[in-house]
């Protein structure tokens, strides 16, 4: 029996990127047994322990997911399973938007949507018991190693409807009080900064009844808490509203209550209503700035006068609301970013997060700071850091009017003020009984990235 090892390349001291096991792992697997039959092939899911895993499982092929941030980690993984001979695939955003990257520690890289494509290198490894470049040439959708060339194959199209993709094997990951789903795949807007829409290529969206049933199975094991993670869940409204009825008809509501994201020129009155129908109680949206001018560069056709109205909105119909914003755009002014403080502290908002702008693969963004020369396709991943509070020093800075230090500073004036709004906010979260143990997750991420800067300033 052919033996598959999982590994997501996170890092351990991120809460944001430990809250949720990864889903991919548990699509891949799903679509392969459908495909090959659940009784030819194992797989295993390494959360932790990797090398244990390697070890004990000892499986035939590993295969690593990593967004760009984190690429370095998922090189590092990679070099253990070479180490041991063991043939490695490398999938997700970072090597979809930068194949020719594919380091000397992987083997073969999956470009896109996976699903398809590693299905048949697992019918590949299976039949032939190891990967021949001559074979490898002959699937489309992947970037490969020819001796010290980088080969690509051709296209992979996407699948055209996705209720012929099976349920993610949620056995694989582990089932918990909350839990996500995707009902679509891509984003029907082209956000400078976000290469979802260029990942994906069309939007495509799942059936209500499919959304619907991995909604149940969730519940049905225990969730409690179940987030739709789609870009914009609100996108499509007419499938809004049947998803809204079937929940309540179901009275799925009554059990379980739901969060989700949502861009604010899509919100209206009736999609608040409708998501309160059916215990929505949480929307995040992506409001990235208070000031028209830099909403434009960033996202295209929305308004601050949109922002303000989608907060209102949804808080007026009893919802908790959160927002994420960006500063450090190539030619934001100081004043402009002031606009963004003002802004988040005179709005309703009950949550935010602040980011500090940082170009990556397959955006416009990534384009426009390759031809300024400040990245490239051997770079230290880690220096693409938007949090801007693990290593400032380091950070890839794209604002042509603010030195590191003023960026620095407005940004952690920004997180003072992120701070006192979530402490009022507290009280009256409908996840608050949640809250003390992402707290803790929070100071050991802090403490862990305190002793990083030490160790750093200490070799």
């Amino acid at each position: 029996m052919l033996r598959v090892l999982f590994a997501s390349a996170v890092d351990p001291l991120s809460v944001a990127e430990n809250l949720y096991p990864p889903l991919w792992p548990a699509y891949l697997a799903a679509f392969a047994e459908s495909r090959i039959g659940s009784g030819n092939v194992e797989f295993r899911y390494a959360s932790g322990g990797y090398e244990r895993a390697l070890t004990l499982f000892a499986p035939h092929i590993v295969a690593i997911s990593s967004v760009t941030q984190n690429f370095s980690i998922a090189t590092d993984l990679a070099r253990q399973a070479k180490a041991r001979r063991i043939p490695v695939i490398i999938g997700g955003m970072h090597i979809s938007s930068l194949p020719s990257c594919l380091p000397a520690e992987m083997d073969i890289g999956c470009l896109g949507e996976g699903e398809v494509t590693f299905t048949e290198l697992l019918e590949l490894f299976m039949n032939a018991g190891e990967f021949r470049t001559s074979d490898i040439a002959a699937i489309p959708g992947l970037v490969y190693r020819d001796g010290a060339r980088i080969v690509r194959t051709g296209d992979r199209p996407v699948l055209p409807v996705l209720d012929r993709i099976p349920h993610p094997k949620r056995s694989l990951i582990g089932y918990a009080r909350r839990g996500y789903l995707y009902t679509a795949r891509g984003c029907p807007d082209n956000c400078v900064f976000c290469a979802c829409s260029r990942y994906w290529g069309t939007v495509r969206y799942a059936s209500p009844q499919y959304v619907l049933d991995e909604v149940r199975e969730l519940v049905s094991h225990g969730a409690r808490c179940v987030r739709f993670a789609d870009e914009n869940f609100a996108s499509n409204l007419d499938r809004l509203r049947i998803i809204a009825g079937l929940v309540r008809a179901e009275r799925l509501h009554e059990r379980v209550r739901f969060s989700c994201w949502c861009r604010a020129n899509y919100v209206t009155a009736e999609v608040a209503d409708i998501l309160r129908s059916m215990n929505v109680v949480s929307v995040k949206m992506g409001l990235e700035s208070g000031c028209d001018r830099t909403l434009a560069y960033l996202k295209g056709r929305v308004t601050v006068a949109d922002n303000h109205r989608a907060i209102d909105l949804l808080k007026d119909a009893g919802l908790q609301v959160n927002g994420d914003f960006l500063i450090g755009a190539p030619n934001e002014t100081l004043e402009e970013m002031e606009e963004t403080y003002r802004f988040i502290r005179d709005s309703r908002l009950d949550f935010v997060d602040v980011n500090v702008f940082s170009p990556l693969p397959g955006t416009p963004v990534w384009e426009y700071a390759a031809r300024k020369k400040m990245v490239s396709d051997d770079m230290d991943w880690g220096r693409l850091n938007y949090k801007f509070n693990a290593n400032a020093r380091t950070a890839i800075l794209l604002s042509e009017l603010l030195t590191h230090d003023e960026l620095d500073r407005m940004h952690r004036k920004m997180q003072w003020l992120r701070f006192r709004k979530m402490l009022l906010a507290l009280p009256r979260s409908p996840w608050k009984r949640e809250l003390p143990r992402v707290a803790v997750r929070m100071v050991v991420e802090r403490l862990g990235k305190v002793g990083r800067l030490l160790n750093g300033a200490n070799a």
